[in-house]
């Protein structure tokens, strides 16, 4: 890499972190779409588009002269308060949204059924999702957007922000392929408005952990994983709206107790992992 491009780079560290993120995912997409079509294995289209977050902080990181180690090592912040595992474990559940409205249209006399999908199928999804796919994103949006943003903005207008444009990164995936979870008809509505709750939840998980990047890893993975359980039949409109509701309080709830500034208790320490004193200018 030319001394230019490191230079530039430095210089405008959010805006190429974002270029190379979507460049990377972008491309994969338009490539595995004209040599295998519009509807290729999961494995395919799904795995190695996930690397581009990543991609981008650690070339972003490398390029600046920061501190890889410590980039990478947001991970093993492991050592929190046990209620933070059962948060992250727990509450993709609920914003999943099948489990809360399985929950209501029982309460109102309706029946649900258990998926059918073997116990292993989800172990071995998780520990994809986790190790392989999307749970690396979080050290783009999260371990490296975050804490960049926050420094000008408050954490909940970081996470916003970062929920957009990650529900905008997933684009390709609602026009290309012909994938039953990404119809293009909820992208504007449902899915922009899931991601940006998402967002904002896992922006809570990394200041309150101090920076442990382990907590949004779980809870994306968890979240990406099928419904555990299901409505049988109508479940009404009360249930259809019951996880919006809940998520709208969610974030009601953490604007107002924690604040919207660090969306915790403090700033996580080092405020911006891996970084060298100038951050850029952008």
């Amino acid at each position: 890499m030319s001394i230019r491009v490191r230079e530039t780079i430095r210089q405008h560290q959010l805006v190429s972190f974002f270029l190379i993120a979507f460049g990377w995912s972008w491309a994969y997409d338009g490539i595995v779409f004209l040599t295998v079509g519009s509807s290729p294995r999961i494995l395919i289209r799904g795995l190695i588009r996930a690397w581009g977050p990543l991609i981008a902080g650690v070339t972003v990181i490398w390029a600046s002269d920061g501190d890889l180690r410590t980039y990478l090592g947001q991970v093993t912040k492991w050592r929190v308060r046990p209620r933070w595992y059962v948060l992250a474990i727990g509450l993709p559940f609920l914003l999943n949204g099948t489990l809360a409205v399985s929950v209501v249209h029982l309460f109102n006399g309706g029946t649900v059924q258990i998926a059918p999908s073997p116990w292993w199928y989800y172990i071995a999804g998780f520990l994809v999702v986790l190790f392989l796919a999307g749970g690396l994103e979080e050290f783009g949006w999260r371990g490296f957007a975050q804490p960049r943003l926050q420094e000008r903005y408050t954490a909940l207008t970081a996470a916003i922000g970062i929920g957009f444009v990650w529900a905008l990164w997933h684009l390709p995936l609602f026009y290309l392929f012909d994938v039953p979870a990404y119809d293009a008809s909820g992208f504007w509505t449902s899915y922009l408005f899931t991601l940006i709750v998402e967002s904002i939840t896992y922006a809570w998980f990394f200041n309150s952990t101090n920076g442990g990047l382990l907590f949004p890893m779980l809870a994306h993975s968890l979240g990406n994983l099928p419904p555990l359980v299901e409505p049988v039949g109508d479940a009404g409109q009360v249930a259809q709206y019951t996880p919006e509701l809940l998520s709208i309080l969610l974030v009601a709830v953490l604007a107002t107790y924690y604040g919207r500034k660090y969306l915790s208790a403090s700033h996580p320490e080092p405020r911006i992992p891996g970084a060298t004193t100038d951050t850029g200018t952008d």
